[in-house]
């Protein structure tokens, strides 16, 4: 009997079980990731995409997109609470409603909404890096989990003697859920964003033409 191989292109490696089309590492990263291919976003990876949401604010402190976004959030978080109360209804959408609870007690609005427009910048920018829609709602959903330290435990490793932390995951659809809802909340705000700093750069970019111009114009 010939043995299932993985159906992630150029990987060959054998199926985790008669039931998976993928191997162990890739049902792994689908789990983990929202797709067998995709790759975790890092906050070294989301550090310059933040510092250009937050040169945006500096640019505009006093605009009203802010505060209205921190409204939005605390709308989210209301919702959520009403979800988390619920004795029925999808579990799903439970746990993506107790995660939004945790962050919340976690974590400042301003940070949540910054981590989220980030990643809507870094998908504006580059859109392959993720590999479906549904792996970018997953990574946006573990980015902002990640700003909150509830998710992580400790676990005592017998061969080293020490403790060592353990990252709790989220179920996938939960985490999909969860991205979901901050996508459709925040993402058209992201992409106006990311159009604003085309226009900068673009006039930038003028700018430093008409210079050479001028430089080459001089007698």
């Amino acid at each position: 009997m010939i043995a299932r191989l993985c159906t992630v292109p150029n990987c060959g490696s054998p199926a985790a079980s008669d039931f998976s089309p993928h191997c162990r590492r890739h049902k792994s990263a689908l789990r983990r990731h929202g797709a067998p291919d995709q790759i975790g976003v890092t906050k070294t990876e989301l550090a310059p995409y933040l510092a250009r949401i937050e040169a945006r604010i500096a640019k505009n402190p006093t605009n009203e997109t802010w505060p209205l976004m921190e409204e939005i959030w605390a709308a989210i978080i209301a919702e959520a609470e009403a979800t988390a109360s619920r004795r029925i209804g999808n579990r799903y959408e439970r746990r993506a409603a107790n995660e939004i609870i945790s962050i919340a007690q976690d974590v400042s609005p301003s940070t949540v909404i910054a981590t989220v427009l980030a990643m809507v910048l870094l998908w504006h920018d580059r859109p392959l890096r993720f590999r479906t829609d549904d792996a970018l709602r997953v990574q946006i959903a573990r980015r902002v989990r990640a700003l909150s330290s509830r998710h992580v435990g400790l676990r005592y490793d017998h061969e080293t003697g020490q403790q060592v932390r353990i990252y709790r995951e989220m179920p996938p659809k939960a985490a999909v859920i969860l991205g979901r809802k901050l996508m459709t909340a925040f993402g058209a705000i992201g992409l106006r964003l990311a159009d604003l700093d085309a226009r900068d750069s673009e006039a930038a970019t003028e700018a430093k033409k008409r210079l050479a111009t001028a430089i080459s114009q001089l007698q």
